[in-house]
């Protein structure tokens, strides 16, 4: 079993908290880059939260979350059992680098799980579009949405 850092670096930082018997609760909070960074910052930041995860035991539980500055869009048939009926329909580069992270190790994004107003599940609204913009996540392990 590979050994989690206690901060991976100024966007990623992971904390380990036990729990009964031998388990423990892994939480990842991650920070992404913006959107005029370079691809190759982009890349490196899901580069980074991959690695992170992939050190996870798989007896722990795993909640990561964050500002992710995506947007993940609406197609809940092709990303099924990651997003829910719940979502945003906008998307972004960053919301296809999120879900192709989360398909790789199934993960499910909770705010698309349950049915809120869009104005207390989004951040902000464009003041010219009036369209609402979901860029923070909580994100588990598909599995342990069965104990939810």
């Amino acid at each position: 079993m590979t050994c989690l850092p206690k901060g991976v670096n100024g966007q990623v930082m992971v904390f380990k908290f036990p729990l009964l018997g031998k388990k423990c609760a892994i939480i990842i909070s991650g920070y992404a880059s913006t959107m005029t960074d370079s691809d190759k910052v982009k890349n490196q930041f899901y580069d980074d939260l991959h690695s992170v995860i992939l050190a996870v035991p798989k007896s722990g539980h795993l909640i990561l979350f964050g500002y992710f500055n995506a947007r993940i869009g609406s197609d809940c048939q092709a990303w099924d059992g990651i997003i829910e009926r719940h979502r945003i329909k906008s998307s972004n580069r960053h919301g296809l680098l999120l879900l192709k992270l989360c398909a790789k190790h199934k993960l499910l994004v909770t705010n698309t799980v349950f049915h809120l107003l869009n104005q207390k599940k989004t951040l902000y609204t464009y003041p010219c579009s009036k369209h609402w913009h979901l860029t923070d996540y909580v994100i588990i392990i598909g599995t342990d949405a069965m104990s939810m």
